[in-house]
C-alpha cells in the first residue's frame, strides 16, 4: 500500500489559490447584480426616535432601503448558537427587528442600489435620531458581584479551603485578557439570488449546513429551499462559524427586489456587526508544598457577554486537568454589557484560562526558587484529577524535554534581568504548557463516487477555512480506498452536498475525516469484491491488495479500478454513508439531524479523557531604556496524536504561535468606556503581528499513538494548540527579562515603564 497519510503532501488547492483561480464570495457577481451597503448606529444604548431614508431613496439608482420600519415580520427570530441547546445565529437579537439599540455600530439600515458606490452614498444619507441612555462596555465599570452576573460552570474536588490554609506557599493573583477581534484576510460578504422560490446564497461560512437551517427559519422557507455555497473561505477563526444578521437582510432584500443582491462589509463594520473574543478577568490561587508539589488550585473567571445572549466559555474544564491538583475549585461567570454578543475565537475556552494559570505557575516557581519547567514536570498526574480517569494518551513531558533541547533551556539563568546581549538588550526566556480538548462532532454524511476513469469524487458539506481540509480528506480517501491521490477530488462548501458539520473546535479531521475513512473503506471492500469475482476467486478477497488504483493478486494478476468500475452495471461506483461517532448520545444525534444543532462531545468519556498537549518556549528582547519588547525565538513541541500531514500541521501550529505573540504584545480592541464603544476599529489602530515582529519559529510534533480518540488516531487541536499557551510563555519571558510581572494582556511599554 502506498503511504499517503503522514506525508507532507502539498495542498491540493495551492495552485488555485496562488494563481487566483479559487473563487471567493467577492468574486461572484452574476449579471444584473445589485449592491448593498450598511448604515450603522452611533449610540451604544437607547432607541431610534426618527429615521429619514428620503434622501437615500431619492438618489438615482437606489432600489431599496430596509429599516426596522419596513422589515416587518418577513424575517423571523433567530436562535443564538450554543453547542448544547441548538441555534445557529451569532446573536438572537435582530438589529432591524425593532427600534432598540443595544450596542454601538449596530445595523440600522441596509441600502440597495445599482452600484456599490451609490449604495454606500445612500447608506451615508440615511438620517437617524436617537433617545440615548447610559451604557456600560468594560468589566472594570462593574463590581465583580454586580446584578446580572450569571454563574455558568464550576468544578469542585477535595477541600481547597483547607489546602490553601495549610500550604507552604500560596500565590493569589488577578489576571486579565482584553477584547480581541477576528480580522481574517477575507471580510464578510453575502451574495443572494432567488429562483423559483429557492434561495442560493454565497457567504464565507464555517458551517454551511447550520447556515442553511438558520436562513430557512428566519426567512420562513423550508430547508430544501435554501442552498448555501462557500467553496473557499479566506480565514474564519470562529467569526464565520455562526449566521450573521446581515446575511439574512441581504437575502430578504434579494427576495423583495427579485434580483441578485451582493453585500460587502467594511473592515470597520466587522468590529461591531459580528462576534469577538470577550474581555476576561481571573482570580487564581495556586498552592504548593515547599518541594513544589501542587496542593490546591482555585480559579474564578468573569467574562463579558451581551444583554441579548449568554455566552458560556468554561475553560477551567481544561486547566483543572492539566496538572496533579489534589484539591480544585473553579467558578466561571459572565455578565451582560452593551456590546454585540461575543463568540468563539481560536482557542476560545483555553487561551484566557491558560494565560492565568500558566502565569501563576511561573509566579509560584519564582517564590519556590524552582525552575519553571521543572515545576511543571514535577506535577505530572497519573490520572486526570477531576474524575480520576485515565488519559487516552499524554505526552506533555516528552514535549517539554524536546522543546527544552531545541530551545537550549539549560542555559537559562534563573534571576530576572540577569541575561543580556552584548549591546545591553535584556533577554528573557519563558515557558508554558498548552492543552486542548479532543472533541468529536455530530452525525456526518459523505458520498464517494468512483467513475469509469478510475477517478473518485468525495463530497461532504464541510468547509475549508484555510486549514487544509480539501487535502486531508483527499489523503484519507486515497489511502483508505487504495486509489492514487491524484485520482481523488474533494467537493466541500455546498449545503446541497451530503450533510456535514461545522468547522469548529478542531473536530473536522476527527469527525468528518472519520466519516470519509468509513466511506472509503466501504469503497475499498466493494472494489476488492468485484476484483475477486473478476479473477474467478469470489472467496479470496483477503488475498488481494489495492494501491495506486490497481488491484493485485499474489500470483501476479492485476486489474485497474477504472476497468473494474467500467464493468459495473452503471459504470460508476457510488457509496454514501452516515457516520455517527461511537460516543455520540442518541439524543444529540437526533438534534443534529432535526434541528441542525452544533453538537460536540469530549474531552471526558466514560473511561478516559482526551487532550492534545504541547510545550511552548519563548525568548523576548527588551530595550533597557525604552522598554520596547521584541520577539526572539519561539519553540513549540506538540503531541496531537497521529499527524496526517506534517506540512499542514506545521503551518497551523506556527501560525497559532505567531498569533499568540500578537495577543501577548500588541493585539487589543480599545474601549471608550465613557461612550461604551470600540475605538480602534481598523487595521491601522488594531495591531496584529507582521513579519518584522516575529523572529525564528520552530515547530515539532512528537510521535504519539492513540487508539481511543477516533479511527484515525488524530487527536485534533492542531489549529488551536499553537495559540493557547504562547501568550503566557511570552508574559513569563517578559518577567524574566525585566523583573516586572504584567498580569494583563497585551503587555505594553507603559506596563513596563510604570512597573
Amino acid at each position: 500500500m502506498t503511504k499517503i497519510l503522514g506525508t507532507p503532501v502539498v495542498r491540493t488547492d495551492a495552485v488555485a489559490k496562488v494563481t487566483g483561480q479559487a473563487a471567493y464570495v467577492a468574486d461572484h457577481t452574476p449579471a444584473g447584480t445589485l449592491h448593498a451597503a450598511l448604515a450603522t448606529g452611533t449610540i451604544s444604548r437607547g432607541r431610534i426616535t426618527a429615521i429619514d431614508a428620503g434622501g437615500a431613496e431619492r438618489l438615482p439608482g437606489v432600489r431599496l432601503v430596509l429599516t426596522h420600519r419596513n422589515l416587518g415580520d418577513a424575517v423571523k427570530e433567530g436562535q443564538f448558537l450554543t453547542p448544547v441547546l441548538g441555534g445557529q445565529f451569532q446573536t438572537s437579537f435582530n438589529p432591524l427587528g425593532s427600534d432598540e439599540i443595544r450596542y454601538s455600530g449596530q445595523i440600522v439600515a441596509l441600502a440597495v442600489a445599482d452600484t456599490p458606490e451609490i449604495a454606500e452614498e445612500a447608506a451615508r444619507l440615511i438620517r437617524v435620531e436617537y433617545e440615548e441612555v447610559p451604557a456600560v462596555i468594560a468589566l472594570a465599570d462593574l463590581a465583580p458581584d454586580a446584578p446580572g452576573r450569571i454563574d455558568l460552570h464550576g468544578l469542585q474536588t477535595g477541600d481547597t479551603a483547607t489546602a490553601l490554609a495549610e500550604s507552604h506557599v500560596v500565590v493569589d493573583r488577578e489576571y486579565a485578557t482584553s477584547v480581541n477581534h477576528h480580522n481574517p484576510i477575507e471580510p464578510f460578504h453575502a451574495a443572494a439570488l432567488w429562483q423559483d422560490g429557492r434561495l442560493e446564497i454565497r457567504v464565507p461560512s464555517q458551517w454551511v449546513t447550520g447556515e442553511r437551517f438558520a436562513l430557512a427559519g428566519a426567512l420562513g422557507v423550508t430547508e430544501e429551499d435554501v442552498r448555501v455555497v462557500s467553496p473557499y473561505v479566506g480565514g474564519g477563526f470562529g467569526s464565520k462559524g455562526a449566521t450573521l444578521w446581515h446575511t439574512v437582510l441581504t437575502a430578504e432584500a434579494a427576495r423583495r427586489l427579485d434580483a441578485p443582491v451582493k453585500l460587502s462589509i467594511t473592515r470597520r463594520q466587522m468590529f461591531t456587526i459580528a462576534s469577538f473574543r470577550p474581555e476576561s478577568r481571573h482570580w487564581v490561587r495556586l498552592a504548593a508544598t515547599s518541594d513544589g508539589r501542587f496542593t490546591a488550585y482555585e480559579h474564578e473567571v468573569l467574562t463579558q457577554t451581551s444583554r441579548s445572549d449568554v455566552l458560556a466559555l468554561p475553560g477551567t474544564d481544561n486547566t483543572a486537568r492539566l496538572y496533579a491538583f489534589p484539591n480544585i475549585h473553579t467558578r466561571e461567570s459572565t455578565i451582560g454589557v452593551d456590546v454585540n454578543t461575543p463568540g468563539f475565537m481560536r482557542g476560545p475556552l483555553e487561551y484566557p484560562e491558560l494565560f492565568a494559570l500558566e502565569s501563576a505557575v511561573d509566579e509560584l516557581a519564582m517564590v519556590l526558587d524552582v525552575d519553571p519547567m521543572e515545576l511543571r514536570l514535577r506535577n505530572e498526574p497519573a490520572k486526570e484529577p477531576v474524575e480520576g480517569l485515565r488519559y487516552s494518551s499524554r505526552s506533555l513531558q516528552e514535549c517539554y524535554r524536546r522543546g527544552a533541547e531545541l530551545f537550549g533551556w539549560h542555559r537559562r539563568r534563573a534571576r530576572p534581568g540577569s541575561m543580556r546581549d552584548s549591546d545591553g538588550t535584556l533577554i528573557g526566556w519563558g515557558c508554558a504548557s498548552a492543552s486542548y480538548p479532543v472533541f468529536e462532532g455530530g452525525v456526518c454524511d459523505s458520498r464517494i463516487t468512483v467513475g469509469s476513469d478510475g477517478r473518485a469524487l468525495v463530497e461532504v458539506a464541510s468547509q475549508d477555512i484555510g486549514t487544509g481540509t480539501y487535502t486531508l480528506l483527499a489523503q484519507i480517501a486515497a489511502e483508505t480506498s487504495g486509489l492514487a491521490l491524484a485520482d481523488v477530488r474533494v467537493a466541500l462548501g455546498d449545503s446541497d452536498l451530503p450533510r456535514g458539520l461545522a468547522t469548529a473546535a478542531s473536530s473536522t479531521t476527527g469527525t468528518v475525516g472519520a466519516a470519509v475513512h468509513e466511506n472509503a473503506r466501504s469503497v475499498r471492500e466493494q472494489l476488492l469484491a468485484a476484483a475477486a469475482v473478476r479473477f474467478g476467486r469470489p472467496r479470496a478477497v483477503e488475498d488481494l491488495t489495492i494501491s495506486d488504483g490497481v488491484v493485485r493478486a499474489g500470483d501476479g494478476l492485476r486489474i485497474t479500478v477504472a476497468e473494474l468500475v467500467a464493468d459495473l452495471p452503471r459504470g460508476v461506483l457510488a457509496v454514501e454513508i452516515r457516520h455517527t461517532p461511537p460516543r455520540l448520545p442518541a439524543e444529540m444525534a437526533q438534534t443534529t439531524l432535526r434541528d441542525g444543532t452544533f453538537n460536540i462531545t469530549g474531552p471526558a468519556r466514560p473511561d478516559h479523557v482526551a487532550f492534545s498537549y504541547g510545550a511552548n518556549f519563548a525568548e523576548v528582547r527588551v530595550d533597557p531604556v525604552t522598554r520596547q519588547v521584541r520577539m526572539g525565538r519561539m519553540v513549540g513541541v506538540f503531541a496531537v496524536g497521529r499527524v496526517l500531514n506534517p506540512r499542514i500541521a506545521h503551518g497551523l501550529l506556527a501560525g497559532g504561535m505567531i498569533w499568540g505573540a500578537g495577543h501577548a504584545l500588541m493585539e487589543k480592541t480599545v474601549m471608550d468606556r465613557d461612550r461604551a464603544r470600540f475605538v480602534n476599529t481598523d487595521l491601522a489602530g488594531y495591531h496584529i503581528a507582521a513579519n518584522a515582529d516575529i523572529s525564528d519559529v520552530i515547530v515539532e510534533t512528537v510521535d504519539e499513538h492513540d487508539d481511543l480518540v477516533n479511527v484515525l488516531g488524530a487527536k485534533g487541536g492542531v489549529g488551536e494548540m499553537g495559540i493557547v499557551a504562547m501568550p503566557a510563555a511570552i508574559a513569563n519571558a517578559v518577567f524574566h527579562a525585566t523583573g516586572v510581572r504584567v498580569r494583563r494582556l497585551p503587555i505594553l511599554v507603559d506596563d513596563l515603564l510604570i512597573g
